[in-house]
C-alpha cells in the first residue's frame, strides 16, 4: 500500500470516469456535457454499454465529445458490476471514478477530488442529491439518503465514488454475482485492507432518481432481490437457511404493513428531512408500506433466481 502522505503520483494525473449504461440513450447528451464542462482537462470517459437495446452507444457516438472517450459494448447485459470491471480494465487514468449514467457532476468535480487524493486519500466518497424533488417519491428517496448519512459507519460507497487505480487492482474487481450492493461490498474490502477513505459531502452530484410510483416500486424490488444473493453468495447460506430467512423476512414485512407502526415511524423520520415537512406524512406512509411490499416481492424473485441458477443481471 502507498503511504497516506503520497500524492497521486504526477503533476497532471489522468482521471477516468467509468459509466455503465443500460438503455440510457436519453441520458447520453447530459453525460457528455458533464465531461466537456470539467474544469480539469486530463479526463477521459470510459463508457460501457451493457447490452442496451435503445441505441445508447450509437447515440453517444453521434453526439460526440471534446474529451477522450473510450467505448465498450457487452453484446448482452452482464450487470453493472461487470460493466464497471470492463471499464476499469480499459481505463488509463490514475484515478478511477465509478458513476451511474443518471448522475450530473459539478464542473469542478475532478479538481476537487484530486485535491483530496493529492493529500493522501486512497478512496473517496462524495455527497449526492436527488435532482428533481417535485414528486413525493423523489422526496422520499432524498430524505432516506439524508437519514442514512446519520450513520456514517455504515457508509461504504457513494454516487461517483473514486479510487486510486492501484487500490482497485490490489483488492480485486467488483463482485459480479451480486445484482445490487457490489459497490458497498467493494468498499468493505477497501476499508478492510486499510486504505485511507476520505468523505467530502460538500462535493455534491445530482442523481436522477425515480419520480413515479412505478419507477419507485421497481427500485424497491431490485433492492429486495439482493437479499437472497447476499445471503447465498456473501454469507454462504444453504438452501434451508436461505428459505427460512426469506420466510422470516416476509412474515415481518406483512406484520409491519398490517400494523402500520413501522411505516408511520419511518415516515415521521423522513418527513423531518423533507422540504414539505409533515405535509408529506400521508404520502410517505403509503410509499414506505408499498416499498416494504415491493422489497418482499423482490426477496422471493431473488430466491427463485438463486435456487434455479437463473441470475438476471438487469
Amino acid at each position: 500500500m502507498l503511504p497516506a502522505s503520497e500524492s497521486v503520483g504526477q503533476i497532471n494525473p489522468r482521471v477516468s470516469f467509468i459509466v455503465p449504461a443500460y438503455n440510457e440513450a436519453h441520458r447520453v447528451a447530459a453525460i457528455l456535457d458533464s465531461m466537456d464542462r470539467q474544469t480539469y482537462l486530463s479526463v477521459e470517459l470510459v463508457f460501457v454499454d451493457d447490452g442496451s437495446t435503445d441505441g445508447t452507444l450509437q447515440r453517444l457516438v453521434r453526439v460526440g465529445s471534446v474529451r477522450a472517450v473510450r467505448t465498450i459494448r457487452h453484446p448482452v447485459p452482464r450487470g453493472v458490476a461487470a460493466a464497471r470491471n470492463s471499464g476499469a480494465r480499459a481505463a488509463e487514468g490514475d484515478i478511477l471514478v465509478f458513476m451511474d449514467a443518471d448522475l450530473t457532476l459539478p464542473d469542478d468535480f475532478a479538481d476537487r477530488i484530486l485535491a483530496h487524493f493529492g493529500a493522501g486519500a486512497d478512496y473517496m466518497l462524495v455527497g449526492s442529491r436527488v435532482a428533481d424533488r417535485s414528486r413525493a417519491a423523489s422526496r422520499y428517496l432524498q430524505s432516506e439518503h439524508e437519514l442514512a448519512l446519520t450513520e456514517p459507519e455504515l457508509q461504504r460507497s457513494s454516487q461517483a465514488f473514486s479510487v486510486r487505480r492501484h487500490v482497485y487492482q490490489d483488492v480485486g474487481p467488483f463482485r459480479e454475482d451480486l445484482p445490487r450492493g457490489d459497490d458497498s461490498e467493494f468498499g468493505e474490502r477497501v476499508m478492510a485492507a486499510g486504505f485511507r477513505r476520505v468523505e467530502d459531502q460538500n462535493i455534491e452530484v445530482l442523481h436522477d432518481r425515480p419520480r413515479t410510483w412505478s419507477g419507485f416500486l421497481a427500485l424497491q424490488r431490485r433492492r429486495g432481490r439482493n437479499f437472497a444473493y447476499s445471503r447465498r453468495n456473501r454469507r454462504g447460506h444453504g438452501v434451508v437457511h436461505l428459505l427460512a430467512a426469506a420466510l422470516a423476512r416476509t412474515g415481518l414485512t406483512v406484520a409491519e404493513i398490517a400494523s402500520l407502526a413501522a411505516p408511520l415511524h419511518r415516515a415521521a423520520q423522513l418527513t423531518a428531512r423533507s422540504p414539505h415537512g409533515r405535509a408529506d406524512l400521508a404520502s410517505f406512509v403509503l410509499l414506505d408500506a408499498s416499498a416494504r411490499g415491493a422489497r418482499a416481492v423482490g426477496v422471493w424473485q431473488g430466491v427463485h433466481e438463486v435456487l434455479t441458477g437463473t441470475y438476471r443481471p438487469r
